[in-house]
Parts: structure tokens; sequence; C-alpha cells
């Protein structure tokens, strides 16, 4: 763990990127006491219910009960029998992933796979941009059912629709098979490019089944989000999706503050302007968003880790 914390700390530091977060960060700090205040930020919460607080951490828990899964599943021929330990390499990702700008967290994962399970990076590198371009389809396949509500077409028609996008990753199952044909008899970078290919889905049954988890945590995720957001804005939960979807879809970009700070917010903020909130309230919301985000994070990371610990201790005592 501390090798790992070196090494994503350094390759990190030495990056231009990163003082660029550095300065978000510091800039959204200074707007919002400018333009806000600090204090009626945290006043702000008193919207949300304490019970509604305690249910959207523990659908956050449950969103990576099912990241973990995901990835048990995907990876089940390596990590059979070790779901605990999976469990903590995916909430010290998810945890690197959000604290660090551009992207830095991802190469924990690779890493932690290594170190625990002795998977070649040249397998989990491939497999994991493959499942996220799997989270990206996600995102905006959910986006668009949820949000083509507004749209002025029959019912039939938007059905129709939903179908098609939730149908449409069996189009790139299929490619994926032409491509491995193709590629599987030939030499040299076919032959690279064919042991690349390895790492995805080896049947249709595990292709399947990594969209109906990644589906499934992110519907959850995404719901949570609404569900604050609309309380934080009087939105409709519908509307405030938008939000919530536009806010996810931000960490995609070449260039975002620490631990998305100022990124994350004017992601959020671009969902839900098409939806007349105010400039206060528009960033009250999409602040008090992130540090629900930021919170949830800091407290599961911390409850997975030491109990998958304890769990982990207590395996390698039993004969």
């Amino acid at each position: 763990m501390a090798d790992l914390s070196r090494q994503v700390e350094t390759r990190v530091i030495r990056s231009w990127k990163f003082w660029m977060g550095c300065a978000l960060l510091a800039g959204l700090i200074w707007l919002v006491e400018a333009n806000f205040g600090w204090n009626r930020i945290a006043a702000s919460w008193a919207v949300i219910p304490p019970q509604q607080l305690a249910v959207a951490i523990a659908l956050m828990a449950a969103s990576y009960l099912l990241r973990a899964l995901r990835f048990y599943d995907f990876f089940y021929q390596w990590t059979q029998g070790r779901f605990g330990a999976l469990l903590r390499i995916t909430v010290l990702h998810n945890f690197f992933n959000n604290l660090l700008p551009m992207r830095s967290g991802e190469a924990a994962f690779p890493i932690l796979m290594k170190q625990t399970y002795a998977m070649p990076i040249s397998h989990t590198g491939p497999a994991l941009l493959w499942l996220r371009l799997l989270d990206l389809y996600a995102l905006l396949a959910l986006g668009f059912i949820f949000l083509q509500g507004s749209l002025p077409y029959p019912t039939e028609l938007k059905l129709v629709l939903a179908g098609l996008v939730l149908l449409s990753p069996i189009t790139a199952l299929l490619l994926q098979e032409r491509l491995r044909t193709y590629l599987r008899a030939g030499a040299g970078w076919k032959a690279r490019a064919y042991g690349l290919m390895t790492a995805l889905p080896g049947s249709p049954s595990t292709f399947l089944r990594a969209i109906f988890w990644t589906l499934l945590n992110w519907l959850i995720k995404l719901a949570v989000f609404s569900w604050l957001l609309s309380g934080f804005t009087g939105l409709t939960f519908v509307q405030s999706w938008s939000g919530a979807t536009t806010g996810e879809l931000s960490s995609v970009l070449p260039i975002h503050g620490i631990a998305g700070a100022g990124t994350y917010e004017a992601g959020v903020a671009a969902g839900l302007l098409m939806h007349g909130v105010s400039g206060a309230d528009l960033l009250a919301a999409s602040v008090n968003l992130h540090l629900f985000v930021l919170g949830s994070m800091f407290l599961l990371t911390g409850v997975f880790v030491l109990a998958t610990q304890r769990v982990e201790k207590r395996n390698n005592r039993q004969p």
C-alpha cells in the first residue's frame, strides 16, 4: 500500500495538470465564499432530512458492492473465493480516482490487482479501459432514457428508442467477435492486438452480465444524486437527473481539480441550467452534491477497508 501511494504521488505531483487542479480547487473555495458563503452552504443541508441522508449513504454502499461484484464476476478466473480483497481494491481504486486529478487514480487498480492476485497489467489495463467505456455507455444511456420524457413525441416511440439504446451493446459484442476472429490468425501487430483482446469478455454471457451490473450500479448511483438534487433545488426527480448525469460526465475531462473540485460543480450546473435554477441555488446545489459524494466516499472507504481487512486476517488464521 505504501509503495502504491508513493508511485501514484510521484506520478501526479510531477504533472503540470496536478497544479492546475490545485488552482481549480482554490478558485472554487474563493468563488463559493465570495458569492454565497460557506455558512449558507452548510445551512442549506437543513432541507435534507437525516433519514433521507441515511438511506442515500446506504444506497451508495450498495453501489460500492455492485462495483466490486462486477469486477469479481469479470475477473472470476483470478478472484474466485476472495471477494473481500477485491472489495477493498474497488473502494481504494474509487478513493484514488475521486481524490486525484486527471484520472491519475486509475493506475491504482492494475497495481493493486497485480499485488493481490498476480494479474499482469497487460490484462487488467485493457479490461479496465473496456469497463470504463461501459460506464460511459451506461451514463449516456440512462441519461437519454430518463430525460427523453420531456421530448414531444409519442410514448410508444419513446419505449422503442429506450429499448434500442439498451440493446445497442449487442452491436459492440458482434463487432468485437468479428475483430477477434480477424486478429486470431494474424502475426506481428495482429498477434499483439489479439493478446490484448483476451482481456475482454470471452463469452456473450460475461459481456451481458457486465452490462447488467454496470447499468444497475449507475441506476442506483444516479438515482441517489437526483434525489438529493431535487431536495436542494426543488426540481423534480427526472429534471434533477440531468444535473446528476452531467456532473458524473465531467470526470472524463482532461483537466479537473483536486477531488474534482470546480469541474464537478460546473458539470452539475450545466445539467441544471436548462431547468431555470438561479445562480445562487445552482452553486449551492452543485457544491452540496459534491460534498455528499466526497463525504460518503471517505466514510464508506474507511468502513469497507477496515471490514475487509478483518475478514482477510480471519481467513488467514484459519487452517
